[in-house]
Formats: C-alpha cells, sequence, structure tokens
C-alpha cells in the first residue's frame, strides 16, 4: 500500500507544479515520497515501478496541452526516456545511501537527475523541453541561480530540496538540514538578485492578430497576405512611444515573388513610427521559416529559424545568430527550447531577445516560460509574440510585465517599458559546466559506493576462507 500511495502522491505533485496548474511550490517536494521509499526496505523492484509510474503520470497535463494537435510519437518518447531516467536516479540514491552514507546520498540524487536531464536534453529534438527547473519560472528568486549555471542548476536545487525532507523523514537529520541551508541559500542568493538596480528602458509592444492569420489559412492569395500586412501596420501607426514591435511566427505566408508587396506595409510603418518592427514569414515553394526585421532607418535583417518543429517543419534550418545590432537579437519559436544555441547568440553581448512564436493553444505559458528562462540564463529581456498562446514582456530577472492569451479572436496588442538586461552571465561565458560537473559526481559517487562493497565482499570471503 505504501508503494502505491508514494507513487500516487508524487505523481500529483509533479503533475500540478510542472502543468497547467502551475503550481511551483509543489516542485520543491514532488520526489518525496518516492526518496523516502528508495531509503526503506522496500523491494528494488517496487521503488523502480512506482518512480516510473510516478513520472509518466506526472506527465499528463502534455496530453492536456497537444491530444489531436501533437501525435503521440513526438510526446511518447521523451516522456519515457524521461522516466526511465528518473526511475533509475531514484535507485541509484537508495543504492549510495544504503552502500555509503546519507551525505553521500544526499547529492546522489540532484547530482545524477541533473546530469542526465541535461544529456537527454542534448540528443532530444525537443532540446531541453520537460526540464524540471521550468517548473519555477511563476517564481523568480527560485530561478536566479540560472544565471550562474543553467535551467540545470535549478533543477539542481528542486531535487536537493526534496532529497533533504525524505532524508530528514529517515531521521537524517544533519544532512538534511544542510540540503535545505544550501536551498536556502540559493533562494536568498534570488532575492539579492532581483533587488539590483535595472537597466536602461525600452518601451516594446507585441501584437497578434488570430483574424488574419485564420483568413491567410484559408486563401494565401497575395491579397490576403497585403490585408494581414496592412492591417498590422495600420495598428502600428497607433502605437505611441513604442520602439521594438514584434509579430508572431509565421503571420504572414508569401511566396518570394510576392516578398516586397506584402513587406512593404511593415517596412513603411517602421519609418513611420521610428521603431524596430519584427514579422515571422512562412516563405512558400520552397518552404522557409524566417523572421524579417525592419529597422527605422529602412534597413532590413532576415533570420532563419534554426530548429524546425520536426515532422511539421520541413524547411532547411538556419544558421545565422539573429543578430539585429544594437544588443538585439532575434530567435524564432523552438529555437528558445535549446540553451546552448541561445546561448551563442547572447555571446555577442543580447540586451533584449525578440521571439516571434506559434504555440499550440493550452501550452502557452508551458512553452512561453522557456523563453523567460533563456531570459535568466543570459541576461536579456524578453519580447515574445506568440499565435494560440501567450504574448509576454519579461525582464532579466524573470519577472513578467505583461502577458495577454492570443487564443481568442481579434486583434490582441501589449506594452510594456521593460529594462533592458545586463548582457552575457556567468552562464553565458562558461556554458554547461554544471550538469558536467554533476555527471562527474555522479560517476565518482557510484565508483566509491559499489566498489567499497565489493571490497567488504571480497574481505569477508577471505575471512570465511580463513576460517
Amino acid at each position: 500500500m505504501k508503494v502505491v500511495l508514494a507513487a500516487l502522491v508524487s505523481a500529483t505533485l509533479f503533475y500540478l507544479s510542472q502543468g497547467l496548474a502551475d503550481v511551483w511550490p509543489l516542485a520543491w517536494f514532488a520526489p518525496v515520497p518516492l526518496l523516502w521509499l528508495a531509503y526503506s526496505s522496500a523491494p528494488r523492484w517496487q521503488v523502480l515501478i512506482a518512480s516510473v509510474a510516478a513520472f509518466a503520470a506526472g506527465q499528463i497535463y502534455l496530453l492536456q496541452c497537444y491530444w489531436g494537435r501533437l501525435p503521440l510519437s513526438i510526446v511518447a518518447p521523451l516522456v519515457m526516456v524521461m522516466g526511465a531516467a528518473f526511475a533509475v536516479t531514484v535507485l541509484f540514491s537508495g543504492e549510495v545511501f544504503r552502500r555509503d552514507s546519507a551525505w553521500v546520498a544526499l547529492v546522489a540524487f540532484p547530482a545524477l537527475w541533473t546530469a542526465l536531464e541535461y544529456f537527454i536534453g542534448v540528443v532530444s529534438p525537443h532540446g531541453s523541453f520537460g526540464a524540471l527547473g521550468y517548473a519555477e519560472v511563476s517564481f523568480p528568486a527560485g530561478i536566479q541561480v540560472a544565471a550562474l549555471f543553467g535551467v540545470y542548476a535549478v533543477t539542481f536545487l528542486l531535487c536537493l530540496s526534496a532529497n533533504a525532507v525524505a532524508l530528514m523523514l529517515r531521521r537524517r537529520w544533519a544532512p538534511g538540514g544542510a540540503g535545505v541551508a544550501v536551498c536556502a541559500a540559493a533562494l536568498l542568493f534570488g532575492f539579492i538578485r532581483l533587488a539590483e538596480p535595472e537597466g536602461p528602458r525600452v518601451q516594446v509592444a507585441a501584437l497578434s492578430d488570430a483574424d488574419t492569420r485564420d483568413a491567410e489559412s484559408r486563401e494565401h492569395t497575395l491579397a490576403s497576405e497585403e490585408a494581414a500586412a496592412a492591417s498590422y501596420a495600420s495598428y502600428i501607426g497607433h502605437l505611441n512611444g513604442v520602439r521594438v514591435i514584434a509579430i508572431p511566427e509565421g503571420a504572414l505566408k508569401m511566396r518570394d515573388s510576392d516578398q516586397q508587396a506584402v513587406l512593404a506595409p511593415l517596412a513603411s510603418a517602421a519609418k513611420a513610427a521610428d521603431a524596430m518592427v519584427l514579422t515571422g514569414t512562412f516563405m512558400l515553394a520552397p518552404e522557409r521559416n524566417r523572421a524579417f526585421t525592419f529597422l527605422p532607418d529602412g534597413a532590413v535583417e532576415i533570420y532563419a529559424k534554426r530548429h524546425p518543429l520536426l515532422p511539421f517543419e520541413l524547411t532547411v534550418p538556419g544558421r545565422e545568430p539573429g543578430l539585429l545590432g544594437g544588443a538585439y537579437a532575434t530567435q524564432i519559436c523552438k529555437d528558445m527550447d535549446f540553451p546552448r544555441t541561445v546561448r551563442d547568440t547572447a555571446a555577442h553581448g543580447v540586451r533584449l531577445m525578440i521571439v516571434p512564436a506559434d504555440d499550440f493553444g493550452r501550452d502557452g505559458w508551458i512553452h512561453g516560460r522557456i523563453s523567460v528562462m533563456r531570459g535568466v540564463e543570459n541576461g536579456f529581456a524578453v519580447l515574445r509574440s506568440a499565435f494560440d498562446g501567450l504574448e509576454t514582456i519579461s525582464d532579466a530577472k524573470g519577472r513578467i510585465l505583461a502577458r495577454a492569451p492570443t487564443t481568442q479572436a481579434g486583434m490582441v496588442a501589449i506594452a510594456a517599458n521593460v529594462p533592458l538586461g545586463p548582457g552575457p552571465t556567468l552562464y553565458t561565458r562558461i556554458g554547461d559546466v554544471f550538469p558536467w560537473l554533476c555527471a562527474a559526481l555522479s560517476v565518482l559517487m557510484g565508483v566509491r559506493a559499489f566498489a567499497d562493497r565489493r571490497r567488504e565482499s571480497s574481505t569477508i570471503g577471505r575471512s570465511l576462507s580463513r576460517g
């Protein structure tokens, strides 16, 4: 009964903290029941099954988001791999607890899970999507360590907190208390960082017009695309003092021969408003997913999406970083799921990232918060405009300054006077050193625990043979 109960409680905590409910405090405790079970005398096979079942059940929110929108062949492999990795991590922690000490076990769980989560993100076509650390984006103080070591440092803290509580439930007060103290220190760092002075501000806006998007999907004629561009240009003309405007991914769909005619209204609007206007476009025959940025002086910057969503997007990936000058840059939607891709761009001194995107309805915050995390990691504010999801404007500390759902009809607009970020952080400069350190620690802990057991068995064997 206790095995089933532990699985049910952990599954519920994972579901509520990672999913649509966004109850972020629960992420600090989600693995506790399973770790408590692993540190008991429960059979290992029961711990394994309970861990896989709890993690998989906790990801049911993905079905809520993507059922009927994405095939299971995209979502299921990620859940299965991460579920298996999570179960192995819980079992590993239990073995270290029994074979070595509670102090070593305190680090074993967060270190191994952080390392495995990182390596899965490196090889996954979905990048870092699904990382546990994203559950804390609604709590800015809890994610400031990402500026030091990336989202995986947030994952480590969440796992350390849960492991500390599980150890205290097993009356290992000293190591458990040490884990709590480390988490408290990280949160203190977060609050201190949030109180730091802000940079100069710039007025930005995100626009999203579902009506024009729907019209485009029905027609795709030159007239419909010109009308869509003119609609956005007309709205821009009524914005006062806005210096940067973002329009969603694929807002305009056109052939190369129609490009100049379709985009002309936005180029004119940028000059008239003395603003940077960025729009997502989808070029037909051949297919290309690109962002066009119109500058007030008439210059145009073009960026090609580097991480298409397969198998839906068969476009050729771009290679350029998306720099726009003036410490501004752009990435398109899924590009933001890949920390290394964004970090390479941020290293050029980016202070504002402009992100045209296209979501899947209910996943607006699930996906949008990934962009917010990239901003904290790399020291830039984020202006994100998305169809069928959320428009968000966030500062470099992850605080949401404006947001609005874009699932309704008509033009949706948000604006904010956002402080520019400070630019490259420690994480931008050193990259993924932290998860690699976690991997090395995990190897050392495994060798120590299992080698000691073999040495002990060998000693006992020699003693018996002498007897």
